[in-house]
C-alpha cells in the first residue's frame, strides 16, 4: 500500500511539473461560466476568470459592456508575479453597474477585493458603481488594521459612480496612472468621496499623469475633490496631475506628511461655493491645517488657477507652507495660460510665456508630459448611469465613443519629451493623438459559447487469475466538462483473490478500493470514496480462492479536456470534442502554478524517476 501512494503521489508531481505555467484567460459580455476562458471563440465570464486566475495570469477583457462588476475573492498575485485584468487589443471594456440614485444604500464596486494583493488593471471602464476601484475597507480612522496593498491601476476610467472614482484604504503601495476619475460622489449617503482618494495609504503610493473632473461630495460636502491625501498618507507622490472644475479642492490634504506635487495643473475647482461645509473654502490646495500637511513637502513647477465658485477665487492656496513651495504660478486669472481650458474640448497645453520654459528641474521632476488627448472629454451634457445624480455645475463628459474610436483608453494618452521644462502637466506644443478607426478590436462571439461534451468512458481492465492474479483497474470517468463530469467506468471483476476494485472518479484520480475481506473467499469491498463529479463505481463481484489480489492493471480513460471551474477531485475532466483552439491560446488544462511549463527535460527526469520507482518496488515484490 505504501509503494501504491508513492506511486500515486510521484505520478501527480509530476503532472504538476509538467502543467505549470501561466495562462491568458478570455473573458466576454456574453462568455459562459462553463467554458475555460482558453480563447477568444470560446471565452468565459468575468466572474469565472476571476475566480480561477492564478499568479502571473493574464484577464483579458474583450470588447463590450459587462453588466456587472469585477469582484476578486482570491489572494491575488504574488511579489514575483502578478495577476494583470486587461483590455484586450483595441478593446473599450466597460463594467456598468445599476446606477442606483442617491439616497439608496449601495455597496457595490465595478473594481474591488478586501483580499487580493499584487494586482493590475488596465484598459478597463468602471460606471454606475458604488466605488469604481477600491481595495478593502479597513476599520476607520486611527486603525491599526492593515488592508489589501500592492496595486497598479493604468489607463483606467471610473465615472458616474455614487461614491468615490479610485479609493486607497489602509495599505501600501498604489499606483494610478493615466486614467480618468469624474462625476463621482452624488451620493447623500455616504461621505469622504473624491475622485482619487489615498486614506492611511502607506509605502510607496505614486498618482501620475491622470485626470480628474467634476467629482463631487453630496453627502457632507467636505471633500470632493479631484485628489486628496488623507489620514496619515504620508510621502505620496503627484506627478503631471489635471483637476478642473470639481467641488472641492484641486488636492486636499489632512494629517499627512511629506507629499510631493511636481508639475500639476489646477483650475477652476471649488465649484461648492457657499455650500462648502468643512471647510467653507476649500480653494485649489488645501492644507488642512499648518501642522504635519505642511512637514516635509515639495510643490514645484505646479500651475494654480482659482477661478472657482465665491468665495473661493480669492483664495487659491489655504495654509501655504513657507518651505517646500517653489516655482508655482498661483493666479486668479487663467486667461492667457492654456490653448482652450474651457472649450469644446478642454485643453491645458501652456501658452503663457508665465508657463512655457519657466518649470525648474530636481528630483522627481517628470521628463514626459500627461500627452492627454484632449477629444477625450467634450463639453456636453454628461451622460449618466441609471438614477445616478447630476451636478448643477456639471459642463463636461468623457467621450466614450470617441475612445471607443481610437482603440480604448490607452490611445488618450500619448505622452511626449519635454524639451524645456515647463510649469504643469502639459508641454508646450502640439499633442500627439490617435487617429480614430485605425484600431478594431475583436468581436466576441455572436451567442453565448457553449462548452464540448464529454469523451467516451474508460474501459474497465480483466480480472486478474490465479492467488497471485492481478485485478483490473476501472476505467477513467467519461471525458466531460466540469462540473458535469462523465460517468465512471464499472470496476473490474475481481482476480481469484478478493482484492478490492478501484475505479477512477473524473478528474482522474482514484478513489481507494476497499479493504480485502479476511476469508478466503468473498466479494471485494467497495470504494471507500465515491467518484467526483457524480460518476458511479461498481463494487467487485465476490472472488473465491485463497491469497490477496495485487495491484489493479491499467485501463483506458476518457482523454483530458479543458476545465471550466477546478474539478471536484482536483485532477483533470474529460476533454471537449469541439475543435480545440489554436495552440497559442490553449492553457494547461490542470491550473496548477503560475510558472511557464517545463516541459522536455523535466518530463524525462520525471519518466526516469518513474521508472526507478518500478524498478525499486519489483525488487522488494522479489
Amino acid at each position: 500500500m505504501r509503494q501504491s501512494i508513492s506511486l500515486c503521489s510521484f505520478l501527480a508531481a509530476l503532472v504538476y511539473v509538467n502543467c505549470i505555467r501561466a495562462a491568458d484567460l478570455f473573458v466576454a459580455p456574453n462568455g459562459a461560466s462553463g467554458c475555460g476562458c482558453t480563447s477568444r471563440t470560446e471565452p468565459c465570464d468575468l466572474g469565472t476568470a476571476a475566480s480561477i486566475a492564478m499568479p502571473g495570469d493574464n484577464v483579458i477583457l474583450m470588447d463590450g459592456v459587462y453588466k456587472s462588476g469585477l469582484w476578486i475573492n482570491g489572494t491575488g498575485g504574488t511579489e514575483t508575479a502578478w495577476i494583470t485584468f486587461k483590455a484586450d487589443e483595441c478593446a473599450t471594456p466597460i463594467l456598468e453597474g445599476p446606477g442606483v440614485g442617491p439616497a439608496e444604500d449601495a455597496q457595490d464596486s465595478g473594481v474591488g477585493s478586501a483580499t487580493a494583493q499584487y494586482v493590475r488593471f488596465q484598459g478597463i471602464v468602471a460606471r454606475g458603481f458604488n466605488i469604481g476601484f477600491g481595495n478593502g475597507w479597513a476599520d476607520g480612522v486611527d486603525s491599526d488594521k492593515v488592508s489589501n496593498g500592492y496595486w497598479e491601476i493604468e489607463n483606467c476610467i471610473s465615472y458616474s459612480n455614487g461614491r468615490t472614482g479610485f479609493t486607497f484604504f489602509s495599505a501600501p503601495n498604489f499606483k494610478l496612472k493615466h486614467s480618468i476619475a469624474a462625476h463621482n460622489g452624488t451620493s447623500t449617503v455616504h461621505a469622504w468621496s473624491s475622485g482619487v482618494t489615498l486614506f492611511e495609504a502607506t509605502g510607496t503610493n505614486v498618482i501620475e499623469g491622470n485626470i480628474s473632473f467634476e467629482n463631487s461630495d453630496e453627502q457632507k460636502r467636505t471633500d470632493g475633490s479631484g485628489f486628496i491625501v488623507d489620514e496619515a498618507s504620508h510621502d505620496a507622490l503627484f506627478i503631471n496631475n489635471i483637476a478642473f472644475r470639481n467641488a472641492g479642492s484641486c488636492l486636499r490634504l489632512t494629517d499627512s506628511r511629506g507629499t510631493k506635487f511636481l508639475n500639476n495643473t489646477c483650475y477652476q475647482n471649488s465649484q461648492f461655493g457657499s455650500r462648502a461645509t468643512g471647510p467653507t473654502n476649500p480653494g485649489e490646495i488645501y492644507f488642512t491645517n499648518g501642522g504635519i500637511t505642511i512637514e516635509g513637502v515639495s510643490f514645484q513647477n505646479n500651475v494654480i488657477v482659482g477661478t472657482g465658485v465665491a468665495p473661493a477665487g480669492s483664495m487659491p492656496i489655504q495654509n501655504q507652507p513657507t518651505q517646500g513651495w517653489s516655482n508655482n504660478v498661483v493666479t486668479t486669472n487663467g486667461t492667457g495660460l492654456f490653448t482652450d481650458a474651457s472649450g469644446t474640448n478642454p485643453n491645458f497645453v501652456p501658452t503663457g510665456a508665465d508657463l512655457t520654459g519657466k518649470g525648474m528641474s530636481g528630483a522627481n521632476v517628470p521628463m514626459d508630459d500627461i500627452g492627454f488627448d484632449p477629444k477625450c472629454i467634450v463639453k456636453r451634457a454628461p451622460q449618466v448611469v441609471g438614477q445616478i445624480a447630476k451636478g448643477s455645475w456639471w459642463e463636461f463628459d468623457i467621450d466614450i465613443d470617441y475612445i471607443k474610436s481610437i482603440g480604448g483608453v490607452k490611445a488618450c494618452f500619448n505622452p511626449g519629451t519635454r524639451s524645456t521644462n515647463d510649469i504643469g502637466a502639459y508641454k508646450a506644443g502640439a499633442v500627439t493623438t490617435v487617429t480614430p478607426g485605425g484600431c478594431m478590436p475583436a468581436a466576441p462571439p455572436a451567442a453565448t459559447p457553449m462548452c464540448g461534451t464529454g469523451g467516451a468512458a474508460g474501459t474497465a481492465g480483466a480480472g486478474g487469475g490465479g492467488a497471485t492474479g492481478t485485478a483490473g483497474a476501472g476505467g477513467g470517468d467519461a471525458g466531460g466538462t466540469a462540473p458535469m463530469a462523465g460517468s465512471g467506468g464499472a470496476a473490474p471483476t475481481a482476480g481469484t483473490g478478493p482484492g478490492g476494485g478501484v475505479s477512477m472518479p473524473a478528474g482522474g484520480t482514484p478513489s481507494a478500493g476497499g479493504a480485502p475481506p479476511t476469508s478466503s473467499s468473498g466479494a471485494g469491498g467497495a470504494p471507500t470514496t465515491p467518484p467526483a463529479g457524480g460518476g458511479s463505481t461498481s463494487a467487485p463481484t465476490a472472488g473465491s480462492g485463497t491469497g490477496a489480489g495485487a495491484a489493479p492493471g491499467a485501463a483506458t480513460g476518457g482523454a483530458s479536456g479543458i476545465p471550466t471551474t477546478p474539478p471536484a477531485a482536483g485532477g483533470n475532466p474529460g476533454s471537449s470534442t469541439d475543435t480545440p483552439p489554436p495552440a497559442s491560446d490553449e492553457g494547461c488544462g490542470c491550473r496548477v502554478a503560475p510558472t511557464p511549463q517545463r516541459s522536455g527535460s523535466v518530463a524525462g527526469l520525471g519518466l526516469l524517476g518513474l521508472g526507478l520507482l518500478i524498478a525499486k518496488r519489483r525488487r522488494r515484490v522479489r
